[in-house]
């Protein structure tokens, strides 16, 4: 009998790409609310509440949208929720209740956007039903004009190459519409043709020729503005209406709502129900390591789902089992984490913090505190079920060692072929111990779950090791 001892060199994320004898040790097929962003495991930080006052219940509607108005002196935070806009004033720490739309979709999705009109910030607010609305900060009113071709809803926008794009207009559902060039007396509230001046003029396109394939969705790179539409995508280069050009770049896509669409150094990334997707400028496509979440994507739904960049991390929301996940990928290292136990709604970024929206109606900061606002994070870590490379090899347990800190015991789960043991744990008190927890059972696959209990908090340092004595067979 020889002795073998198993290491998890450090913790990274997710991997779901293939079975789980081939997945890297440092890896989870199924992990909740974990952190190892410095290679240790620890319990995820959690929210806090970035506003002291909840947002208004007015209706039953969730909060479908938040955003910030920001200009030269002051962030404004904004709310939407069941057709309702909220301004937060902070001198009063309180909501008001500053506009109500005329028409409410069923589904709400509000496409907003920060620009200038003349020499004003303006904030763009569009969302199919209703002529887009501008806010300077001060007041709300309809952006454009029947004289400027442009009092149209529309439910997505964008700018590109100092001008305005829109598109899903319901009567038109190929229709890409295009600003005016801004000087002089243009703005962007023009949308019409200019005889003396076409270069600037502004205008319409259609992208495509079947109203089974409408424009969902439109992103801008510095070089090129993206239009997904139901069942393909096409971009659009070019400076000026005489030289825009429109090229197909993916025949067979599947749906990209308007909220999930993201930018990041001038990538633009996207979430279907194939995972996480990306156009780099050339080619439209899933990202290699998509697969590493394929079991959390099998079934999600993603026709209502958010994205947010905050620093060198991507978010997006999924719905799946009946509640919503938030989904967090770091495009530096490339690694995949999950998080949920709360109902989540809408997502945005402020300085630097992911800012999320809960059914307690606040505004919350992610990645601070303790606990879900409250409430407690219940996290796990499972590794792998291997057979360490020797199926006919039986594996008889000896110890876990492990370092790190925690606020409560730990709960281990020690699956060794098929045989389920439960140890109740609590780390040292200082990183200068090593906690040896004695293990029983043997089998020939072999895996364990790291979980916390009551919500407690910990941290699993210099990865894990368990020792064992192999039992190979002898002729």
């Amino acid at each position: 009998m020889a002795s073998y001892t198993y290491r998890i060199e450090g913790f990274a994320g997710i991997d779901q790409s293939r079975d789980e004898s081939y997945i890297s040790p440092s890896y989870s097929p199924d992990a909740m609310n974990m952190d190892t962003s410095d290679g240790n495991l620890a319990v995820c930080k959690g929210f806090t509440k970035l506003l002291p006052a909840p947002v208004p219940a007015e209706s039953t509607s969730g909060i479908d949208c938040v955003c910030f108005f920001r200009d030269a002196s002051r962030d404004i935070p904004m709310a939407i929720s069941g057709g309702y806009i909220y301004t937060y004033d902070e001198e009063d720490e309180e909501w008001t209740q500053a506009y109500e739309y005329s028409l409410v979709l069923a589904t709400r999705h509000y496409s907003v956007l920060m620009t200038r009109i003349g020499t004003t910030d303006t904030m763009l607010i569009a969302d199919g039903a209703n002529q887009i609305l501008k806010f300077d900060g001060t007041d709300f009113s309809a952006f454009g004009s029947s004289e400027g071709c442009s009092d149209i809803a529309v439910s997505c926008i964008a700018m590109y190459r100092g001008r305005l794009f829109a598109a899903g207009d319901y009567q038109n559902p190929n229709r890409l519409y295009y600003s005016k060039l801004p000087g002089g007396d243009r703005t962007i509230e023009d949308w019409g043709y200019d005889a003396d001046s076409p270069a600037v003029e502004g205008g319409h396109v259609e992208i495509g020729t079947t109203s089974g394939d409408p424009i969902t969705a439109i992103c801008a790179m510095s070089n090129q503005l993206l239009i997904f539409k139901k069942n393909s995508i096409y971009r659009l280069i070019g400076d000026r209406p005489g030289n825009f050009t429109i090229e197909l770049i993916v025949s067979d896509s599947t749906f990209v709502t308007d909220t999930a669409t993201a930018v990041y150094r001038d990538v633009i990334y996207y979430v279907t129900e194939g995972g996480l997707h990306c156009f780099n400028g050339v080619d439209a496509a899933p990202m290699p390591d998509a697969r590493l979440i394929k079991r959390i994507m099998d079934g999600a739904d993603t026709s209502d789902t958010r994205v947010a960049v905050v620093g060198d991390r991507l978010y997006f929301t999924i719905k799946k089992d009946d509640y919503t996940r938030l989904i967090e990928y770091d495009l530096k290292t490339r690694h995949y984490m999950q998080y949920g136990g709360f109902k989540l709604y809408d997502i945005n970024s402020l300085d630097g913090k992911l800012i999320i929206t809960t059914d307690s109606r606040y505004l919350e900061k992610w990645g601070e505190g303790n606990s879900f606002d409250g409430q407690p994070i219940e996290a796990y870590w499972t590794t792998p079920l291997t057979d360490l490379g020797e199926k006919s090899a039986v594996k008889s347990m000896r110890e876990l060692f492990l370092r790190g800190r925690a606020d409560s015991p730990l709960i281990v789960d020690m699956n060794v072929g098929g045989k389920r043991d439960t140890y109740r744990v609590l780390l040292p008190e200082t990183l200068d111990d090593v906690l040896e927890v004695p293990l029983k059972n043997e089998g020939r696959t072999m895996n364990l779950k790291i979980s916390n209990e009551n919500g407690g908090g910990f941290s699993i340092v210099g990865g894990m090791e368990i020792e064992m004595n192999v039992r190979r067979r002898t002729r």
